[in-house]
């Protein structure tokens, strides 16, 4: 087990607990409103990279996605699991499924993709591009969102944030250029952190990229 994956294990139990997982119903709308503004047609097959506990993948199942959510942490799909038992919709159950996976080892081709805070933690962003470009069908959307922050390693992301030269946040400009570099047709990015509806007020910058293949 890597030293990266030992940490999110330890975490999972507080994942729920921390700024922009424990989602108040306001702030799940205002989510749901805005995935489904930027997403053309919520339905067909998404992965969700880095799920964490589920929390956004099943925001995008309520949408209407098939979801399958992957992460190297087996304690936060357990909880993502936990979290989708008894989720209902109008009209039905949810199309969402988790598995303990690396991005690069999951089957098949996805119509969409979301992360929410994994780049940071890939010291080659180009190679998690790759993995995505190859699973996903011609057109599809790449949703990121992405945080900057002081990128000083401190607390509990001393040990894992030395490793990382992406701690602290890659600049858009940057993944925008490695975006291009690994055969994505364009990406545009804007910032959310002016919107209160979605994040917790505080120094950090939020991003969210579109990234098209």
């Amino acid at each position: 087990m890597s030293d990266l994956v030992a940490h999110w294990d330890r975490r999972a139990e507080s994942h729920d607990e921390t700024p922009g997982n424990s989602l108040t119903a306001e702030q799940s709308e205002a989510w749901k409103s805005l995935l489904a503004e930027v997403y053309p047609i919520c339905s067909g097959r998404l992965l969700d990279i880095g799920c964490g506990t589920g929390t956004y993948s099943l925001l995008l199942a309520e949408l209407g996605f098939d979801v399958h959510g992957v992460d190297t942490s087996e304690q936060m799909i357990s909880h993502a699991r936990r979290k989708a038992l008894g989720r209902r919709v109008p009209g039905g159950g949810l199309s969402a499924t988790f598995s303990t996976l690396a991005a690069q080892d999951v089957a098949g081709r996805y119509d969409a993709v979301f992360s929410r805070n994994v780049l940071w933690t890939i010291a080659d962003p180009g190679r998690l591009a790759d993995v995505v470009r190859d699973h996903t069908t011609e057109s599809a959307l790449w949703v990121a969102v992405e945080t900057i922050w002081d990128g000083r390693p401190h607390g509990a992301y001393r040990e894992v944030g030395k490793s990382l030269p992406g701690f602290g946040g890659w600049h858009p400009n940057v993944l925008r250029d490695v975006f291009a570099r690994h055969g994505f047709a364009r990406t545009t990015w804007s910032s959310i952190s002016n919107r209160a509806d979605l994040v917790t007020a505080d120094k950090d910058i939020h991003v969210l990229f579109r990234v098209i293949r």
